[in-house]
């Protein structure tokens, strides 16, 4: 398991520690096999269900979500793409109540009813899973597994185009999150928190960062490094920028990452160089965020 998942699975564990003490009596977390054969199914079917309907209240709901969110995580390729498919099958929209609604709207010709009429046709247009998917925001970690469920999705959809819907909407559900209002840009250096550092190793998708003296290389006073960072995650660059203060325009990007140049003072450059660009977060496909940073 990758650090990213364990630390959101430990989040996570700990949010169902404490929201449901008294609902699960102290008994352990619910053991599926790892590919969700048919019988763990019908139990995350059920557990989904009970999650949206909230018969106790909002609490409840977030206690369910959040063992739904822990029980994914335990599963593997085959089974997150069960789970998936359950959501996205399952919880759509009613199919009948929708068209019904949208003959009614048609044949409307009062106007005073007309709006009444779109907003209820507006709110049947909201699958519930929607509704999953909000829970699983109001999480510590939350937002990070909205982002890496997102990523499984993408994989998933090449195979399985039933899940593009479900894609669909939780994109529109990260994007009223992560506009470009809510993020703050930060300069990163060698004095940023190591656990910060080490993600710029890990995330680097240009130009592969070799050692640590390469990284301290690449932020010295003539190299410069932003990111984009989001307070839901605040220790999760989103996207990062490597900008070089060169003197005269370089002839290749091999000469900027050469450790054996000395490099200059920052007053005497004439010229800024952005040469490498990396999306940490393969879940965020789509939001185009990058320009902003340039």
């Amino acid at each position: 398991m990758s650090p990213d998942l364990h630390t959101t699975l430990s989040s996570l564990q700990r949010t169902l520690h404490d929201y449901t003490q008294f609902w699960r009596g102290g008994r352990e977390t619910p053991v599926l096999h790892p590919d969700l054969p048919e019988r763990d199914a019908e139990r995350i079917r059920k557990l989904m269900a009970d999650a949206l309907a909230a018969r106790s209240g909002e609490v409840a709901a977030r206690q369910k979500a959040a063992l739904l969110g822990e029980l994914y995580l335990t599963l593997d390729d085959s089974g997150r793409l069960r789970f998936l498919e359950i959501l996205a099958g399952d919880f759509g929209v009613d199919q009948q109540d929708v068209r019904a609604q949208a003959s009614a709207l048609m044949e409307c010709d009062n106007d005073s009813e007309f709006p009444m009429l779109a907003s209820q046709l507006r709110r049947l247009l909201e699958p519930p899973q929607q509704r999953l998917l909000q829970l699983f925001n109001g999480l510590p970690k939350g937002v990070k597994f909205l982002i890496d469920l997102r990523a499984d999705l993408r994989r998933y959809q090449q195979t399985a185009p039933a899940l593009r819907c479900l894609d669909g909407d939780l994109y529109r559900l990260l994007a009223t999150w992560f506009d470009i209002g809510f993020l703050e840009m930060r300069r990163l250096t060698w004095q940023s928190p190591a656990s910060l550092l080490e993600k710029l190793i890990d995330y680097e998708a240009v130009h592969t960062i070799q050692s640590w003296e390469d990284l301290r290389n690449r932020l010295e006073s003539d190299r410069h490094c932003y990111a984009f960072f989001h307070p839901a995650l605040p220790d999760e660059p989103l996207i990062f920028i490597e900008v070089a203060l060169v003197e005269g325009l370089s002839t290749s990007v091999q000469q900027l990452l050469d450790l054996s140049d000395p490099g200059i003072e920052p007053g005497a450059a004439d010229a800024a160089i952005f040469y490498s660009i990396s999306n940490t977060q393969q879940g965020l496909q789509g939001f185009s965020v990058g320009p902003f940073l340039i």
